[in-house]
């Protein structure tokens, strides 16, 4: 974009989003319009294994590309990263957070399945004590989610967590 404001800021999502595209980036933040649908390969193993090791703007804007750059300034730097998934209700918070964890649970999580599962089986009974219905949203979250994922010393994902 020639000029950044808010209305081709604007323009540029919404002419990206009727192409299906719906990440952009804006320097290192990434945004997220929710589609309201399925879009076809977007969370495929093959779209994992395309983001794996891959520099943020080497590819198109993704979630993956969020998840892979925490990971490797996790193993750089050798500090702890967070990743901020922020909304109103129904933009798809649950949903991100949800890809973020099957992209790092899928590639560096020794028993991924068993792991990601037991995450994702968790999610739910925690909404369940804060949801409510909403114009946009049939059960949309009244209280925000801390979620940690542990790592070892050969930057695995912790199936045990040390108490």
């Amino acid at each position: 974009m020639m000029f950044l404001n808010e209305a081709s800021l604007l323009n540029n999502i919404r002419t990206r989003y009727y192409k299906n595209k719906i990440y952009t980036y804006v320097a290192n933040i990434l945004i997220a319009v929710n589609p309201y649908s399925e879009i076809p390969a977007l969370y495929s193993p093959e779209m994992i294994r395309n983001y794996k090791g891959k520099s943020l703007g080497q590819l198109p804007p993704h979630v993956f590309a969020i998840a892979d750059k925490a990971y490797r300034d996790m193993q750089v730097l050798k500090q702890s990263q967070s990743i901020i998934v922020s909304g109103e209700s129904g933009a798809g918070k649950t949903e991100s957070t949800k890809h973020l964890l099957k992209f790092l649970c899928h590639n560096w999580g020794e028993e991924s399945g068993i792991l990601e599962q037991k995450i994702l089986d968790a999610n739910p009974v925690l909404e369940a004590f804060g949801n409510a219905k909403t114009t946009r949203n049939n059960n949309s979250s009244r209280f925000g989610k801390f979620i940690e994922v542990h790592f070892d010393k050969d930057f695995k994902v912790l199936y045990d967590i040390p108490q």
